[in-house]
């Protein structure tokens, strides 16, 4: 088992080789983490995840052959304690959901910069996983406006401004709805309540 003090070790996996070195030398030059293999497509991080055993993979949605959502699936059954961060530039909502669904632990953009893709692997590591899925938080009725503003596309300032309150006040709401649903991120939150069952739309 991964000490506290440990590098985290991730392996990464896209299609584009050109991106895929890349943020492995990024992620290799901060010592938060082990870069411990690069795969080239969702077969090849099937198979360098079961012999290089990473405690993160960053898996690109949409790669040939097998592709990113459909590699997590398996990944579920055949390394359950491995985290999976799926990564795309084009992804839309539903590619992003089925890999939720799947058991992605979370979700980031290609165009984000690399602190936070670092910051959501250290946050996916850390994260105690949990099947049990009925118990999750119950949401207030604020709660949950706030997460159906989410869900469709607006920002915090634009919830505040619908609702009368300050953007540090959303903020607050966003903290206890992303801890009761043990979510990291805006769309892993939606992600999340839809497959408890939560009416969003």
């Amino acid at each position: 088992m991964r000490s506290v003090s440990s590098p985290i070790r991730v392996l990464v996996a896209d299609d584009h080789r050109l991106f895929r070195t890349g943020l492995a030398r990024m992620l290799a030059s901060d010592p938060r983490f082990e870069v411990v293999g690069e795969a080239k497509d969702g077969s090849d991080a099937i198979a360098l995840t079961l012999d290089r055993k990473p405690d993160v993979v960053l898996m690109d949605l949409q790669m040939p052959g097998l592709t990113g959502a459909a590699a997590v699936k398996r990944l579920r059954t055949e390394a359950p304690d491995v985290r999976v961060v799926v990564v795309s530039a084009y992804a839309d909502g539903r590619m992003i959901e089925e890999a939720m669904e799947n058991g992605a632990s979370g979700y980031v953009s290609k165009d984000v910069e690399l602190e936070e893709v670092a910051t959501r692997i250290v946050e996916v590591s850390a994260a105690k996983q949990s099947r049990a899925r009925g118990r999750m938080g119950v949401l207030s009725s604020r709660e949950m406006f706030v997460l159906r503003q989410v869900a469709v596309g607006l920002s915090n300032k634009q919830i505040a401004r619908r609702l009368g309150i300050s953007e540090k006040t959303v903020r607050n709401h966003l903290s206890r709805v992303f801890s009761k649903l043990r979510a990291t991120n805006r769309t892993e939150a939606v992600m999340n309540a839809m497959r408890v069952g939560l009416q969003l739309f």
